[in-house]
């Protein structure tokens, strides 16, 4: 049972009918009625509306870039709703403040369904009452005489039917019900069912519309050159050549003033200076671009380089501050009866290369202006579109569209403030395209981590202590603070330090994970092969009690009632995934003769995911091959089986390209990888066979796009390990690294 009072509040429809939007907080004081006309829809909230037809319509306020959010939300609702799927449309809903963050804010962090997850249901759930009443009232029954099923209200007594569309106005007239009664799971229709995308048919067809295929009345298209070194200045530019191509309307400075700057964010809001070409096409503005001759001031990163990088997080281990300690790690290093166990990794940079290159639209009409993006966070759109315009926050439209991928890089608005300025200067409709190379050497960047870990090791066998000192350059690693310990060793300290970026940086599909998993996976491997003790069952060991997080007394009130109580479901479910691993025979297969295996597992947010992965050496350009990675995962329900096991699958390739592939050579401040040959992505015949297991639960549903990718990187290399007997402690691996400088 769950009370309406929070979100729902009763307004009118232009025309007649009833509006119920979510609120929160806000109470239902008074049912209001309104006139309805047959040809109007009603909207029972921002989420849903049922015209007279029987056709419901479900509003989509996420950004669906491929992960299937626009067709399992709306399974959701109408799940809980009773509706008749094939009668169901889904319309997305442009950017509206009046949404509240979790359902329109950061598509990303996979959590939209987490987020949504009880909002929907209850939205559904109302809707379902209030047909339900309106039918029980015009046939003077009791509603527990009533059955919901397929868009349609029966009388159980009389098998008589009314389709929703016949109950809407009547529905529309009811109060909200104070308390709606959400469905068990084992009366699902479709959640936890394999629903197929509703958008493919329209991908496949062409004719789903993303960012780049935008076409407004009157548009031109502009190309931007962007200054190569991360915060450099434009000093000066010859554009005297490119405005000689055919086709060139006009060529001018971006560069955003001090104003703006100082009111945009540093990061999400970023904008590269750069020079400026509009062109009847963007092909012309491609073509006329080259021909600019500028000179820039590339500042404080225009000598720094990768190597310089390494030297600098090097030195910064000297320094780190210390972030926690429990017990006394001193005394624990000090006993000579300990072994000391130590190892050194290295997490790079990794660029998206997304498969749709970075575009926006834009249309300022003087006191208004619209953006047309795909765009994981369209309230930052508004707020950064409001600053480069100098319009109040009413006056600009954000229209979200599909998008060829994100993973975290569609989260910083540069290309939307890009084509609001551009747009400015020229007065017209504006349509900015970045290019492959601009997308790759102007990415915001995974950032860059190195641990130093250090173990001691007691004369019986115990780990007695374990030290991190981590090395970023974003200020942040999960495995550094008390709160991601799940681990619980005797003694623990961590430091953290940061050394300043010489690139853009920026979410990548799981990135704190995806960085601290790696030297915290391989060098619990590294103390399993140590021990001489199985990988899973020394893993359980270290979970058998929790980590000290410290008094929950002393804890602030949501700490205690919101974060502790999540990080011991995240501990279970380690434990609960590390079990089914074990009872099922997952990790005890025998690997023949030139082959190896390789565990790891992490969490993302509340979701556990453990992978197996078995390689062979080959002669490669990295080396090896992945031959099947074994993925099992604990989310809680799984709302789609199929786009569940899709998004794992895909954080598996992606984590696998980085592997292989990834890291960035930067050299006197510029990006040296520039498109697909030299920024590689795995291809068909170098991806593993995979298998995705999912615990049965009936718990709320956890996320799932991002928890497939942090085990990858460990669990292969702890294979690697496993068939060659070399630890490689970085990342991407080389042929070298396995076969020797030799080969």
């Amino acid at each position: 049972m769950t009370s309406r009072r929070n979100f729902i509040k009763v307004g009118g429809l232009a025309g007649g009918g009833l509006l119920m939007s979510l609120t929160t907080p806000f109470i239902v004081k008074d049912k209001e009625t309104y006139s309805f006309s047959s040809d109007q829809e009603i909207e029972f909230n921002k989420f849903l509306s049922i015209a007279a037809n029987g056709i419901i319509t479900i509003m989509l306020t996420k950004h669906e870039m491929g992960q299937g959010t626009g067709t399992s939300i709306p399974t959701i609702l109408a799940d809980e709703l009773g509706a008749d799927w094939s009668k169901v449309q889904i319309k997305k809903s442009d950017y509206d403040p009046q949404y509240t963050w979790a359902e329109m804010g950061t598509t990303g962090g996979s959590g939209s369904i987490e987020r949504t997850w009880d909002t929907i249901r209850e939205v559904g759930a109302t809707a379902r009452d209030m047909l339900k009443q309106a039918a029980a009232s015009q046939w003077g029954v009791d509603t527990m005489a009533l059955k919901v099923e397929n868009s349609f209200v029966t009388n159980l007594a009389t098998n008589e039917k009314l389709e929703f569309g016949e109950l809407a106005e009547a529905a529309s007239q009811l109060p909200v019900p104070e308390e709606v009664l959400l469905k068990k799971s084992k009366d699902y229709v479709y959640i936890g069912k394999p629903i197929k995308n509703r958008i493919t048919k329209k991908v496949v067809s062409g004719n789903a519309r993303f960012g780049i295929d935008m076409d407004i009345p009157e548009m031109v298209y502009a190309s931007i050159e962007k200054c190569p070194v991360f915060q450099g200045k434009l000093m000066d530019f010859d554009a005297t050549e490119a405005r000689k191509v055919a086709g060139v309307l006009d060529i001018f400075p971006l560069v955003l003033s001090e104003e703006v700057q100082s009111k945009v964010h540093p990061k999400r809001g970023y904008v590269n200076e750069g020079v400026v070409v509009v062109a009847d096409s963007t092909w012309t503005a491609f073509k006329a671009r080259k021909l600019l001759k500028i000179q820039w001031d590339f500042g404080q990163h225009g000598t720094r380089s990768i190597v310089l990088l390494e030297k600098e997080m090097a030195l910064a281990r000297k320094t780190a501050p210390m972030t926690f300690e429990i017990g006394n790690m001193e005394q624990v290093f000090e006993d000579n009866g300990n072994e000391i166990i130590e190892a050194e990794y290295n997490n790079p940079h990794q660029a998206h290369a997304l498969m749709e290159p970075i575009n926006a639209t834009a249309r300022y009409e003087g006191d208004h202006c619209e953006i047309w993006v795909g765009a994981q966070d369209p309230s930052v759109v508004h707020t950064e579109v409001s600053h480069v315009t100098g319009l109040p926050s009413d006056a600009v439209s954000v229209h979200i569209l599909n998008s060829g991928g994100s993973f975290g890089r569609r989260y910083h608005v540069d290309s939307s403030m890009e084509a609001a300025f551009i747009s400015k200067k020229m007065k017209l409709p504006v349509k900015v395209t970045w290019s492959r190379e601009d997308e790759i050497m102007h990415d915001h960047f995974h950032p860059c981590l190195r641990n130093y870990l250090k173990a001691a090791v007691s004369s019986d066998g115990k780990v007695t202590g374990l030290e991190n000192i981590a090395i970023s350059t974003t200020g942040y690693a999960t495995w550094s603070n008390k709160w991601n310990q799940y681990y619980a060793f005797p003694h623990m300290r961590c430091y953290l330090a940061k050394v300043p970026t010489l690139v853009a940086e920026g979410a990548w599909r799981s990135t704190a994970e995806h960085s601290a998993n790696l030297a915290k996976e391989c060098f619990i491997d590294e103390l399993v092969e140590k021990l001489g003790k199985d990988a899973v069952d020394f893993r359980l060991e270290l979970l058998s009690r929790e980590v000290d997080w410290g008094d929950p007394s002393q804890f602030p009130g949501w700490v205690r009632n919101y974060f502790l109580p999540r990080k011991k479901l995240i501990r279970q479910r380690h434990i609960e995934v590390l079990k089914f691993v074990k009872e099922n025979g997952l990790w005890e297969k025998e690997m023949p003769k030139g082959k190896g295996k390789g565990f790891a597992i992490s969490n993302f947010g509340d979701t556990i995911c453990a992978e197996i992965a078995e390689v062979t050496l080959d002669e490669s350009e990295s080396g090896f091959h992945v031959d099947k990675v074994t993925a099992v995962v604990h989310c809680g329900m799984v709302v789609n089986p199929h786009f569940g096991k899709g998004q794992i699958e895909g954080g598996i390739i992606w984590a696998l390209t980085a592997l292989k592939y990834g890291g960035l050579e930067v050299e006197n401040g510029i990006v040296q990888k520039t498109n697909f040959h030299n920024c590689k992505v795995l291809r068909m015949d170098e991806s593993p066979e995979i298998e995705v297991v999912f615990i049965e639960s009936d718990e709320r549903p956890t996320g799932l796009g991002e928890p497939g990718t942090p085990p990858l990187a460990p669990a292969v290399l702890n294979a690697l390990f496993d068939v060659s007997g070399k630890r490689i402690r970085k990342m991407p691996v080389t042929r070298q690294d396995i076969h020797g400088m030799d080969t």
